[in-house]
């Protein structure tokens, strides 16, 4: 087997992969890796064995402020033709840890797309010396470990009696009192914007700015990856998303409505909106992204889980966060001293939107999907 790096030559044939397997992602495409630039640098590896591609992984390289170290991180990777091949998946570790070393890596993040029920990969990851970091976030980590996803393969008219019986009267609520949609693409990011502003400080999370979004639309769009939605009542829109669609799967990553006319229920219209392209855009499985695992009544976050599990998908726990230490003393480091310089910016940043006015502000507020 050889291990190599590869260049954007190869792109299209990396992504192709990705594609093809059952645990590939958008996360660890090619593309996506363009996307974080310049903040994270994109490290693209593959593992061939007679020519064929049977693991890969995009990296995301960064680096640690004051301590001249890195860190890999893979988001949703890496990933495997098979994960029950022993040979490939210890060859990939070794070579990971190898190049991390060269990279002055304190550590290896990875985020597998496999679900915590693949208890054979998860004995694997522990055999190998990777840890469950420590810390706890409402949704599990810098990726949502716990989701909903919805099988769309049957036809549309299927796929709507798959919806509890009020979610499908609510979507047809906001549609008969005349709510409709449009994909205006790059041209309707501002209009989006505001409406997760909105959202935002509602729920009390934090928005990216417009040229975020603008990077994310353009990089994706090159490849017919994503779609902007919006809904309008009355001239005004009240609720958008941003989707994306990658090989047979599709992910609501970006989503919210405005405080005008949440009682027209166009958010769960604007979902079916969404489901309606991603099949047109031939996924089989649409990923809701995120909820914060399974809640009951009382938890603050209910409503959120209560929204998703509504439309009939089926309740998905990744394995998560694993992280292989290569340098204890600056993984300790790490982990005690950045989770505090994190939440000091963030309340930062929060107290900044709140002090100064929105209009002298406007496109330079941050979010935290």
């Amino acid at each position: 087997m050889q291990f190599r790096v590869i260049d954007a030559d190869e792109a299209e044939r990396f992504d192709e992969f990705m594609q093809s397997t059952p645990n590939g992602h958008i996360f660890q495409s090619y593309l996506w890796g363009e996307v974080k630039k310049p903040v994270w640098e994109p490290i693209r590896v593959i593992l061939e064995e007679d020519s064929r591609i049977v693991a890969a992984a995009s990296i995301l390289k960064r680096r640690i402020p004051l301590l001249r170290k890195t860190f890999f991180y893979l988001p949703r990777g890496p990933v495997l033709l098979d994960w029950y091949d022993r040979q490939a998946f210890d060859q990939l570790i070794v070579c990971l840890r190898t190049l991390a070393r060269q990279h002055r890596a304190v550590f290896i993040k990875i985020d597998p797309c496999l679900s915590d029920l693949h208890y054979d990969a998860v004995a694997l990851l522990r055999q190998t010396g990777f840890i469950t970091p420590l810390g706890k976030h409402e949704f599990g980590g810098l990726q949502p470990r716990y989701t909903f996803c919805l099988d769309i393969s049957g036809d549309k008219e299927d796929i709507m009696s798959g919806f509890s019986k009020k979610t499908r009267y609510k979507i047809r609520y906001g549609l008969s009192k005349g709510i409709r949609f449009e994909s205006p693409g790059e041209k309707g990011l501002e209009l989006f914007l505001k409406v997760m502003r909105e959202t935002g400080r509602r729920g009390d999370f934090v928005v990216r700015n417009l040229s975020y979004y603008q990077k994310v639309y353009r990089t994706l769009a090159a490849r017919d990856a994503v779609n902007l939605t919006i809904g309008y009542l009355n001239g005004e829109p009240v609720t958008a998303g941003i989707t994306f669609a990658f090989g047979d799967k599709a992910w609501a990553v970006y989503g919210g409505q405005s405080d005008r006319f949440r009682n027209v229920y166009a958010y769960h219209a604007m979902i079916w909106e969404r489901i309606k392209w991603a099949k047109d855009r031939g996924a089989r499985w649409f990923d809701f992204y995120g909820v914060p695992g399974e809640v009951s009544e009382d938890h603050p976050l209910y409503g959120i889980y209560h929204f998703k599990k509504s439309f009939g998908g089926d309740y998905f726990a990744f394995i998560g966060e694993k992280d292989l230490i290569l340098s204890p003393v600056y993984y300790w480091l790490w982990i005690h001293l950045f989770p505090a310089a994190r939440n000091i910016l963030l309340q930062i940043i929060k107290l900044r939107r709140f002090l100064i006015p929105s209009w002298i502000g406007r496109g330079k507020a941050v979010t935290r999907l």
